[in-house]
């Protein structure tokens, strides 16, 4: 007897059954599915019944396998959403997290009109781009010490129309960057890496074995690249000008502590979602 080829329904819960909650929500089967043929998840909706081709299939399956490994959802799907607009990803760059927009929206209210923006350690871009595109005039510089997370962001930049104004280049933070020279930013914003060395037994292998160490590992506590920013940044600012940054659980009153011994003078720290303070603000 020919085997027939499984319909959609049948090989979406096939997947799902290889994907269960509640460490797999049911839209990740959906979401490979759809990347795997290059079709919107609506385009199924119709079509449950009908026979998926062979080879479809076995894209899918082979995405669910390495769904089913730990791969991030996100490298698979090549792209993840931030403040509403899509960016590509993979693993030359940290995921983009819904906690990282508390920057922006830090950022409009710290200093609405600054157009001389630095975003030091860019990852994938996704804050250069997107503070570009919520100010039509600015433009942003955006460094990085990988050249690989550069390239990521200058294809952001591209995605989104904003290359002209987005000006990726490599630096060890901002070691590439003279006090003495160039105009003063208006505004600085940064992700450093902040998961203590200490917790790395702890942090999920989805994390840990696939995103970048680089953008991970902030030395014993988290916060050894904050403190090497706050005493380098005030010489690169404008008087006045704001430092916006994310930090991790836990770690508030060592943020407040390293701001309080450097040339800024630390304005708040604001609240996540889940009510963790995430995103400092400091200034010059």
């Amino acid at each position: 007897m020919t085997r027939r080829d499984p319909t959609w329904a049948e090989a979406l819960a096939e997947a799902r059954r290889r994907l269960p909650p509640p460490l797999h929500p049911s839209f990740e089967a959906e979401e490979l599915l759809a990347r795997a043929t290059g079709r919107p998840r609506s385009w199924f909706q119709a079509r449950r019944l009908e026979p998926a081709p062979a080879q479809e299939v076995a894209r899918f399956d082979a995405l669910v396998a390495r769904r089913q490994a730990g791969e991030p959802l996100q490298y698979l799907l090549g792209e993840w959403e931030f403040l509403g607009r899509t960016f590509r990803v993979d693993p030359r760059a940290l995921i983009p997290r819904h906690e990282t927009e508390g920057i922006v929206e830090a950022a409009r209210e710290a200093a609405p009109g600054a157009s001389w923006v630095l975003d030091a350690g860019t990852g994938s871009g996704i804050l250069a781009v997107t503070l570009a595109l919520e100010r039509p005039p600015a433009r942003v510089v955006a460094l990085d010490r990988s050249a690989a997370a550069l390239a990521l962001t200058r294809e952001n930049a591209r995605l989104h129309g904003v290359l002209d104004r987005v000006l990726p280049a490599a630096s060890d933070w901002v070691s590439a960057l003279s006090a003495s020279r160039g105009r003063p930013f208006e505004l600085v914003v940064a992700n450093p890496p902040y998961v203590p060395l200490a917790d790395a037994p702890h942090v999920e292998k989805t994390v840990s074995d696939h995103e970048p160490g680089l953008a991970l590992w902030g030395g014993d506590d988290g916060l050894d690249p904050l403190r090497h920013l706050v005493r380098v940044l005030p010489p690169l600012m404008a008087p006045g000008a704001p430092f916006v940054f994310e930090i991790g659980y836990g770690q508030a009153r060592g943020a407040s502590e390293a701001v309080d011994g450097s040339a800024l003078r630390l304005e708040g720290i604001r609240l996540d979602t889940a009510g963790i303070p995430r995103v400092g603000t400091a200034r010059r």
